[in-house]
């Protein structure tokens, strides 16, 4: 009977340290959310659900044994939007979701950058944005015009790699915006914190004036162009690029524009031909930022601060960060914080040089296309 008893309390006691415990607060208003699903996600798939008390507590006891050191991510769904935390066996988690609303106040562009560069008869594009929501109390915006952009008629584009704060990470489809020819939407949650997106498209060019117009659907702290040497850039708007002073050196030429209003226009030309030596994409899942080597801070954008990355950081590296090289302050600050180098590579057609994790399926948020998923990055 003593021999039972001893099997059972430890039967009991490894049951207890696979539980995953956790409490859901909205962030909104401060107060417990109750009758919330949690869901935990391995690379596995799920692992099991559960639906907070009054207390906005839960616990969840996964299908198959973690591992003590085994991470996981948690999803919470609410208002129609897909939040998540990652977790660790044994780790109390604390989970966030917040109210959301058509509209919310103080929601900026932290940081743009364009990229351009031709091959042959072609011109491709690399934009890749951070949008700041500071509002307060903090409030997810869900609406369907979230993000608009004006895109070059006869480009072909690809889906926008989307990542939210708190890491969910997606592929998402750019909407032409009805009776226009040229605006496209992307319908994505912007959650309190910082959300980025890349976006790649490619256009007939003949190395003559090409003309880029965009207006700024949001207040913009920072923007930045990049070109090869052999490209050239004027500005045709009363807010003019000026070249950073600490790119001189380097094999591309950057051009830099602060402090813009909302709904202000970008007017500028493109001439000549030529390849990035280097450029920018986002993270990949699996990758973790190499050291940067800091350029002079004697430019504002060197002195941007970008917060951290909130899920952890991963364990792998990558063959690409192994020529780490200060290209110039604009380089640096978007180094720092979800953008990496990558070398010279052959533009290929109708590729995407981009790719996220699809290995763990979540719910879609509010207002998503049938289909389409927002995924946990489980790296980041």
């Amino acid at each position: 009977m003593n021999f039972l008893s001893a099997s059972f309390m430890l039967l009991a006691t490894a049951c207890s340290a696979q539980t995953f415990l956790g409490r859901v607060m909205n962030g909104s208003t401060g107060n417990p959310e109750p009758s919330c699903q949690v869901i935990i996600f391995t690379s596995s798939g799920e692992q099991g659900r559960a639906i907070t008390n009054n207390s906005g507590e839960f616990q969840i006891v996964p299908k198959m044994d973690l591992g003590r050191h085994a991470s996981a991510i948690l999803q919470t769904t609410h208002a129609g939007v897909d939040y998540f935390q990652p977790v660790r066996q044994g780790q109390f988690a604390n989970v966030k979701v917040y109210q959301s609303a058509n509209r919310v106040s103080l929601i900026s562009g932290q940081l743009s950058i364009l990229q351009f560069q031709s091959t042959g008869k072609r011109l491709q594009v690399t934009e890749l944005h951070a949008l700041n929501n500071l509002s307060t109390p903090p409030v997810t915006q869900v609406d369907p015009t979230n993000f608009v952009l004006s895109i070059p008629r006869g480009a072909q584009i690809e889906p926008a790699t989307v990542s939210s704060s708190d890491g969910g990470t997606t592929k998402v489809p750019l909407t032409p915006v009805a009776g226009s020819a040229d605006q496209y939407r992307i319908d994505f949650p912007i959650k309190p914190g910082m959300t980025k997106y890349a976006i790649r498209y490619e256009l007939p060019y003949d190395a003559g004036e090409f003309v880029f117009r965009r207006h700024s659907q949001y207040p913009m702290n920072r923007i930045g162009v990049m070109i090869p040497k052999s490209m050239g850039l004027r500005s045709l708007s009363p807010h003019s690029f000026h070249p950073v002073a600490d790119s001189k050196g380097t094999e591309e030429q950057q051009f830099e524009l602060d402090k813009l209003a909302a709904n202000t226009a970008i007017v500028f030309s493109l001439s000549g031909v030529g390849e990035l030596t280097h450029s920018f994409r986002p993270l990949e899942p699996g990758e973790r930022p190499a050291p940067v080597l800091r350029a002079p801070q004697t430019n504002a954008v060197s002195r941007a601060t970008f917060p951290a990355n909130p899920l952890p950081a991963p364990r792998r590296s990558h063959a690409v960060y192994e020529r780490s090289i200060a290209l110039g302050t604009l380089l640096s600050a978007a180094l720092v914080w979800f953008f990496v180098l990558r070398p010279k590579v052959a533009i290929p057609r109708q590729s995407s040089v981009f790719s996220t994790d699809a290995t763990l399926p979540s719910h879609s948020h509010a207002g998503a296309a049938p289909g389409r998923r927002e995924v946990p990055d489980k790296h980041r």
